[in-house]
């Protein structure tokens, strides 16, 4: 529906649920998120508050003390972290709390936009979309600044529609978008058109405020860290037919989990079907929602599930898509029109069967590696080097001196030449030679996990990426297999440099 298309009056009764409905989403997204606690944080998002306890204890952003490497692709969310530092509380807790209230404001604002588009209808079906959405309601859980980048994004889209309806200039809207991308620097995508409007009307405000904090933080990351993107990228970055094929097939996963591609697609036909002069914002947000989807495939996607790196553009894409159905099928209506929805949330649903999976892998992980981290620190002087792959939890915990095994905190992984065998994204790389190199006193294989072999006997057993470092000569010479007890935990085995005092309660496996 055009902003200046005549509308029929909207009853009493309907303007209060109308009024009601979008508060009501924003609960149930609320309850949805909720019921994933203890689903996460993830070991990424530990990564990030390591970083945010250096800059607030006074070290700089760094990982490791004195070693200038940018180990983190959302220096907004970081900066964040290190804000709740400094007042004293969890990071984790303040992941969770904002990305659950993120997630809330997300429905809301999509139910809003919703509304002004769709008057008569009292339920608001892509807002129930996005608070029924598993995908959304997960990754509120697991951090990153994930669904708070999607918040910024979607309220930042309705600002500007209200701007545009209003006449007013759209400086919240630009500002917004601004945020995002300090949150995440891909995010400048979705202040392109609007910048690109504000210059045509000669207005240089709002694109000073989408883009200074971006421009800010490259000349500071040129000058700090002497890099033109994160040590991140560029270590996950493989040739382009390689990336493109493992980025396809993330958005085919994706979208069978979220259903992102058939949103789109609904979104693009609709609005090839309509003036291009109407509603030029959600057109406008389609358009680069379409253009960040193909950022994503470019980059080779990502490894978690639940479609992440999609997530940004997932409550949009629910939008438009819902608009471009009602659109192409004006004729559904009623019944059928229930049973559509209904059909939709079905969709949506099976992925709540990954539940208890995704439940079994934060427990066995996060927990694990802040345990060990937590006893390893009590048993070992605090110079010593330990070398792991998964690296935040076990730091954040210990304190210790990590020893990157796949290259997020460092620059020398980047150098090694990808194992074309492995497919988990941003685990392609290693050097089993530069690891032994910088001769750590310990090394943790396998992720500090224990496997269960057929005899049901435990069986320590090396990930795709460590195989060429247990199979190293100077492994078997230099080091020892020990292990050591974990409180709350299974004990450690890992391996330990002959030639320095064992750990205070080790003992050979």
């Amino acid at each position: 529906m055009s902003a200046n298309e005549p509308q029929e009056p909207i009853s009493p009764g309907n303007s209060r649920l109308r009024a009601l409905m979008p508060w009501l989403v924003a609960l149930v997204a609320a309850a949805h998120a909720a019921t994933f606690l203890g689903y996460g944080p993830c070991d990424d998002d530990y990564i990030a508050y390591c970083y945010a306890r250096n800059l607030v204890e006074g070290h700089g952003l760094v990982f490791n003390l004195g070693e200038r490497v940018e180990g983190f692709s959302a220096p907004g969310w970081m900066l964040a972290a290190a804000g709740t530092i400094a007042l004293g509380l969890h990071p984790a807790h303040f992941s969770i709390v904002v990305s659950v209230l993120s997630f809330a404001a997300i429905a809301f604002t999509i139910a809003v936009l919703w509304q002004r588009r769709r008057p008569q209808d009292r339920f608001a079906a892509p807002a129930w979309l996005v608070a029924a959405s598993p995908a959304l309601a997960w990754h509120s859980i697991l951090g990153l600044g994930t669904v708070p980048l999607a918040a910024l994004v979607t309220f930042a889209i309705e600002r500007w529609d209200q701007a545009r309806r209003t006449g007013r200039v759209p400086v919240t809207a630009c500002a917004l978008l601004g945020v995002a991308a300090l949150l995440r620097n891909e995010a400048i995508l979705f202040a392109l058109p609007l910048v690109w409007s504000e210059l045509r009307a000669r207005r240089w405000l709002g694109p000073l405020l989408a883009f200074a904090p971006l421009a800010g933080w490259q000349a500071f990351r040129l000058a700090y860290f002497g890099r033109w993107v994160p040590i991140t990228y560029t270590v996950k970055k493989l040739d382009f037919f390689t990336d493109l094929r493992l980025g396809l097939e993330y958005l085919a996963e994706s979208s069978a989990a979220t259903g992102l591609v058939l949103a789109l697609a609904l979104g693009l036909v609709a609005l090839a079907r309509r003036p291009r002069d109407e509603d030029p914002v959600l057109r406008s947000a389609t358009l680069v929602s379409t253009v960040f989807a193909l950022y994503v495939v470019y980059v080779g996607g990502d490894f978690f599930p639940l479609g992440r790196f999609f997530v940004p553009i997932l409550p949009l894409a629910l939008l438009v898509g819902c608009l471009g159905f009602h659109g192409l099928f004006p004729q559904v209506r009623g019944l059928a029109a229930v049973g559509a929805v209904v059909l939709a949330l079905g969709f949506e649903q099976v992925q709540q069967g990954l539940r208890e999976h995704l439940y079994l892998t934060h427990l066995g992980s996060e927990p694990r590696w802040e345990a060990m981290g937590r006893e390893v620190a009590r048993r070992v002087p605090p110079d010593t080097k330990v070398a792991l792959a998964p690296i935040g939890c076990f730091k954040w915990a210990s304190r210790l001196y990590v020893v990157d095994m796949l290259g997020l905190t460092n620059t020398a992984i980047a150098q090694a030449q990808p194992d074309p065998n492995i497919t988990i994204k941003g685990h392609i790389r290693y050097d089993a030679d530069w690891v032994l190199a910088q001769r750590p006193e310990m090394i943790v294989i396998g992720t500090g996990w224990f496997d269960v072999d057929e005899h049901g006997q435990r069986e320590l057993k090396a990930s795709s990426w460590e195989g060429t470092l247990l199979a190293h000569p100077k492994l078997a010479s230099d080091y020892v297999a020990l292990e050591l007890d974990i409180e709350g935990s299974y004990p450690l085995v890992f391996f330990w440099r002959r030639d320095v005092p064992w750990p205070q309660g080790a003992r050979r496996t």
